[in-house]
């Protein structure tokens, strides 16, 4: 995807380099930085997508199905974020076909943002010189603006038992198995209330079914609109797995780590008011919300870059059913270039 992205921006126009968060993080690519000088008045824009996709994303064989482009059902279609992607694509393509001004645009586009936004953790912001951006990422209509996203707390915990024959002496033995199903069963998971969640993403033991196992781990995450509410219900769920293992005279260890912050922006704020008057002229109601999922907005808007999310139309995201209406994504292009046009002097209404 790096290297595609990068042959077609180059085509473009825009210089392209790659910063070594590849390496950082044992990847292949890094975090992608674009830009193309402008031939107009105005100030520089930001726009941003991700490169990779959830699994399962390799060998995606998309179709167009009726009104919609989807996959053909073993893989997601990965318009989360390809979308954003073709749609900057498009929007540039066409704004240089029909010979229109346009400022500087910046693009960035990162590496490992599903992996709770890895690559634009990475990205020296630095070099960026918009004071504003745009990040295609986020399911619903094209309208949606997202003004407010939770924070995140992933969490890791490694249960220690006693090992013991199963069948000859079970009483000596403490499954650290039976622990952790206990501890999750007293647990606070998926919807907490109206701004937290809390999710078990994976259970992990591996052992002989005549041995008592000695040792399980599991793997979870809380999230929340309200910073206190994600340290106070990840504490919590700290303490179900130390009650639990107290009880059965096990043990277990705990780590929790921080992934991105939350953020929450004005409807007046520049970046949502420009990308309101560039919803209205291309004749799309406009809507501002809240979401529960974290994007590479977190960590610009945490780094001082004002930065919203704009809705890109895709449905079921993350599941083999995933799709994208046609309409919805010509309209998606059709943002972008309503979104450059409105700093233009005088030039947005022609």
């Amino acid at each position: 995807m790096a290297d595609r992205m990068t042959r077609q921006l180059q085509s473009l126009g825009f210089s392209v380099s790659e910063d070594g968060t590849g390496e950082r993080i044992g990847g292949t690519a890094g975090n992608l930085y674009a830009r193309l000088e402008g031939n107009a008045a105005g100030e520089p824009l930001l726009f941003s997508c991700h490169l990779d996709r959830v699994a399962p994303g390799n060998g995606v064989k998309p179709r167009i199905e009726g009104d919609y482009i989807s996959s053909d059902g073993t893989t997601v279609l990965g318009a989360d974020d390809a979308a954003g992607l073709a749609a900057i694509l498009e929007g540039i393509t066409a704004l240089k076909e029909a010979g229109k001004p346009y400022p500087t645009i910046e693009l960035v586009l990162t590496v490992a943002e599903e992996l709770a936004l890895v690559g634009s953790g990475w990205f020296d912001l630095s070099q960026v010189s918009s004071r504003i951006g745009f990040i295609l990422d986020a399911g619903g209509p094209i309208g949606e603006i997202v003004l407010q996203a939770p924070e995140q707390i992933n969490f890791s915990a490694v249960f220690h038992g006693r090992s013991a024959h199963a069948g000859f002496a079970p009483e000596e033995g403490v499954s650290a198995i039976q622990i952790a199903g206990t501890a999750i069963s007293r647990m606070g998971l998926l919807r907490i209330d109206a701004e937290t969640t809390a999710n078990i993403g994976s259970i992990y033991a591996s052992g002989p079914t005549n041995i008592v196992p000695d040792r399980c781990e599991l793997q979870g995450e809380v999230r929340s609109l309200q910073p206190a509410k994600v340290q106070a219900h990840a504490a919590a769920l700290t303490a179900v797995m130390e009650t639990a293992a107290r009880e059965y005279g096990g043990t277990v260890e705990v780590d929790r780590k921080p992934c991105y912050p939350a953020y929450k922006l004005k409807e007046d704020c520049e970046p949502a008011g420009r990308a309101a008057r560039a919803a209205g002229k291309i004749g799309v109601p406009v809507r501002f919300k809240a979401t529960g999922g974290g994007s590479d907005a977190n960590i610009f808007n945490s780094r001082g870059l004002p930065s919203v999310v704009l809705s890109c139309g895709y449905e079921k995201v993350h599941t083999t059913d995933e799709r994208i209406p046609l309409k919805q994504l010509a309209l998606l292009a059709e943002w972008v270039l309503a979104i450059i046009a409105d700093g233009r002097n005088g030039e947005a209404d022609q």
